[in-house]
């Protein structure tokens, strides 16, 4: 199993500063982040967020690294073999999923979080297919890694990313005006009271309180932006 790096910027890190930051604001984004403050400010955690754009682990690891935190992200295994991107993937310390042996990449979530890492993932297991963007069905493993290892589980929802950079439409929509990037961090949810259940029991549970916490909060946001 790879080893993760501790919770801390490498040159990998820094490099991405560089070169992200003044993208960011290109891009022309007004940042609009809430409830950083349930944001763990050390040790082991799971960050489970919705998935709007292709450009949201740029958003989101902003804020993450705002509050003084790295973020390790769940990421398919083809970004850490790519010869353009897989040195940075590797020492940034990310978690390789190949979805051909999924089990891997949960074993290496673990690893990583008994090793303080704060870990990203994005449940529903691809961007959005729904035409109004909203939440899609979760898959367990967030559920799943939070339990093993009785981290938190923190539901992270985010909205606007989408009028920048449009779902699989492989563009960037530039304009004069900043366009508002909602991310909301919301209360961890609740999984103690499922550790005595079976385990297949407390996934199902469990994956059922993060669908409906995120979607309330993904809902919310969206309507927020409509208006």
């Amino acid at each position: 199993m790879r080893r993760v790096p501790r919770d801390a910027r490498g040159p990998a890190w820094w490099l991405a500063l560089l070169v992200c930051k003044p993208l960011l604001l290109l891009l022309g984004r007004r940042a609009d982040w809430r409830g950083t403050e349930r944001l763990p400010g050390s040790g082991g955690a799971v960050l489970a967020a919705n998935h709007v754009s292709q450009a949201d682990p740029l958003f989101l690891g902003e804020m993450i690294l705002a509050q003084g935190r790295t973020p390790r992200f769940m990421a398919k295994a083809s970004l850490f073999h790519s010869r353009a991107v897989g040195w940075w993937f590797r020492s940034a310390g990310h978690v390789e999923v190949d979805r051909s042996n999924g089990r891997a990449g949960i074993y290496a979530a673990i690893e990583a979080v008994h090793r303080g890492a704060l870990v990203v993932i994005y449940p529903e297991g691809s961007i959005t297919k729904r035409p109004d963007g909203r939440l899609m069905s979760l898959k367990p493993g967030a559920v799943r890694i939070a339990l093993e290892t009785s981290a938190p589980l923190i539901p992270v929802a985010q909205w606007g990313v989408q009028t920048i950079v449009p779902a699989y439409e492989g563009r960037v929509v530039l304009g004069r005006r900043r366009r508002r990037v909602t991310l909301l961090v919301g209360d961890p949810v609740q999984l103690e009271d499922l550790r005595e259940l079976p385990r297949a029991t407390a996934v199902a549970v469990g994956v059922q309180r993060l669908q409906d916490t995120l979607a309330v909060m993904v809902d919310q946001l969206a309507d927020e932006h409509a208006k």
